[in-house]
């Protein structure tokens, strides 16, 4: 069974200045971010900006925050060619990892070294776990969620128990929505897997991320899908990634198939409910799907190639990345 990690937290900011800023402020969230949006998600690699921009009709772009950290110029490059787009600044709030621009400075200082914990399981061994129970680290985590909002962002082992979990997450939230983004919105905030939190943290919550939400359904006897329906419900977005085996071409250079998934697992990946209340509970999920190696591979590819539903061998876009930037060398796939 694949793994995941059992919860990680995702930030969503905003960045526009000056008097669309104050015309945008009447709102909570900002235009267009609401179930079925269509969103594409690549924090494995920075963004190239010298390259037309694909998908251009995508209202919401999940990236990683430290690639937006090393280059800010990137999210008013996505103002610039979708005005209403919300920029998701993706970051784990449990854990640390040599990647991460506050690696050297804050969780292996002198000061602050004995705040990390087991490493995470392979292959995501070099990632190390965050004590969550310890004010100072989570002090140490909001610092993040400040550098979301100042990013123009729009939304961003110990043994811990769900009620460690909510209470951390009660507190990042509290810090999110009490900042404004450059759009003049409260910073977002959002849920990755963990349907046992749902229920404590979708009143809470802005958004939730979910991987192969139809799997787990399986494995769940038929919930997870539906777990997040309060989301839904709420008039909160799901964005939902599915990873078909099929989708990958070992010999294209982007490692993706031109005519996407097989019909087999296209249907499997792309199928919905039409309505609340449906046998696969994922009706309203923004659905994408995106590389994986195999059936028994742990880690999705969170890079450009992905493929939306609608027409089985249609709807393959491969969004421009450049790895010569991402300034985290070596850094393992995550999911």
């Amino acid at each position: 069974m694949r793994q995941f990690r059992s919860f990680l937290l995702p930030l969503a900011c905003y960045g526009v200045t000056g008097a669309a800023a104050q015309a945008a402020g009447a709102g909570t969230k900002p235009p267009g971010f609401a179930p079925g949006a269509k969103w594409q998600i690549d924090i494995m690699n920075t963004l190239d900006i010298t390259k037309p921009l694909v998908p251009a009709d995508a209202v919401v772009w999940d990236l990683d925050l430290f690639h937006l950290q090393r280059h800010p110029e990137i999210i008013d490059f996505l103002r610039k060619q979708i005005p209403d787009v919300s920029v998701i600044c993706y970051f784990n709030a449990g854990l640390a990892q040599p990647s991460d621009c506050d690696w050297e400075t804050t969780w292996q200082s002198a000061a602050f070294r004995g705040l990390l914990g087991n490493s995470y399981d392979a292959p995501f061994g070099e990632e190390k776990w965050i004590n969550i129970k310890n004010q100072t680290a989570v002090d140490l985590v909001k610092r993040r969620v400040a550098l979301a909002a100042d990013l123009g962002c729009d939304g961003t082992g110990w043994s811990t128990t769900s009620a460690d979990y909510t209470r951390f997450v009660t507190e990042l939230a509290t810090l999110a929505h009490s900042l404004t983004t450059k759009r003049g919105f409260p910073l977002m905030i959002g849920q990755k897997n963990a349907a046992g939190l749902v229920d404590a943290l979708a009143p809470l919550l802005d958004f939730a991320v979910l991987e192969d939400c139809k799997d787990l359904r399986r494995e769940a006897g038929g919930a997870f899908c539906a777990d997040f329906q309060p989301y839904v419900a709420a008039g909160k977005p799901v964005f939902s990634i599915e990873y078909p085996t099929s989708l990958r071409d070992g010999a294209a250079a982007s490692q993706c198939k031109a005519t996407g998934a097989d019909a087999a697992q296209f249907e499997k990946s792309c199928a919905v409910d039409a309505a609340a209340g449906g046998s696969l509970g994922n009706f309203g999920f923004s659905e994408v799907l995106k590389l994986r190696d195999s059936a028994s591979d742990e880690s999705g590819e969170l890079n450009g190639c992905t493929q939306y539903c609608g027409k089985q061998g249609a709807g393959v876009v491969v969004t421009a990345t450049n790895e010569e930037i991402d300034g985290d060398a070596g850094r393992q796939r995550r999911v």
